[in-house]
């Protein structure tokens, strides 16, 4: 029998889906109920907190992911690949391979989650972009599409975080036409929810560095001053705002978005509609 699952959401890496969504979710934009899937969850990687070997590692990482879910009251699954470290990679290498079916680990991320997917009622793939280079990141972008495409099932994509905040809106575009010429932006309001989004993103002890709070907090406000006028940014008092929002914790109403692509939304119920 199938599971109800409607919409899978879909991270590289435990903390990707509470960085680049984490807003989104707590508006229950997609329809549920949803599973949340960590493709690449075995790792010797946690830059805050020190942690002797990759077992190790690995279960406190799975157990963030674990405490996200469940605040969000979403279902949780979670994938045992390896990350590029441990699968021979250098740094450098992590962002130069630009071919993702050429890494053995490829074939078995599409079958497991190809297997997962054809196990559920799924509706809706939630796919990270791909922003960033990160080979896990072109995986797991590649290998929902091709799921989606083989299934007929809808697919949209969001925005990377933290590596959203460092490319241009033009690369941006760029990145998405390369997935498909049909895709269009959405902007999530996700302001009443921002504070709500990095007290969750806090969860993730072993990753939430200051500076990638910083760097999503950036990328929200942009989002949200996209269209304003120079004359309108330098005014002293929004100046002051700005800057008093990305380096505290104060709490400023200025507006504040989360992105994703698509190729049409049909079926996103009034209050999804509502968050443009």
């Amino acid at each position: 029998m199938k599971n109800e699952i409607r919409t899978i959401l879909v991270s590289p890496h435990s903390d990707d889906i509470a960085f680049s969504l984490g807003g989104t979710l707590l508006q229950d934009f997609f329809r549920g109920p949803s599973l949340m899937v960590t493709i690449f969850t075995k790792s010797n990687f946690s830059p805050c907190i020190k942690i002797p070997g990759s077992e190790k590692i690995s279960k406190i990482r799975h157990l963030e992911d674990v405490e996200f879910a469940d605040r969000l009251e979403i279902k949780f699954q979670s994938f045992g690949f390896s990350e590029p470290p441990l699968r021979g990679y250098s740094r450098r290498d992590i962002f130069a391979n630009n071919d993702p079916a050429s890494d053995p680990i490829y074939t078995k991320v599409y079958h497991a989650l190809s297997k997962l997917i054809k196990s559920s009622e799924c509706e809706l793939i939630v796919s990270p972009m791909g922003l960033g280079n990160h080979i896990d990141h072109i995986i797991t972008c590649n290998v929902c599409c091709r799921i989606a495409r083989e299934n007929n099932i809808r697919i949209v994509f969001y925005e990377d975080l933290h590596y959203a905040s460092q490319l241009t809106f033009k690369q941006i575009k760029v990145r998405a036409n390369s997935i498909s010429p049909d895709l269009q932006p959405w902007r999530i309001n996700i302001t009443p929810e921002f504070n709500h989004k990095i007290e969750n993103i806090k969860l993730y002890k072993t990753q939430a560095r200051r500076i990638f709070q910083t760097m999503i907090k950036s990328h929200a406000l942009r989002l949200g001053i996209e269209n304003k006028s120079l004359r309108e940014l330098v005014v002293p008092d929004n100046l002051f705002k700005y800057l008093l929002f990305l380096f505290t914790n104060k709490c400023v109403q200025i507006p504040l978005y989360e992105r994703i692509w698509h190729t049409g939304m049909e079926g996103q119920d009034e209050h999804s509609a509502n968050s443009t």
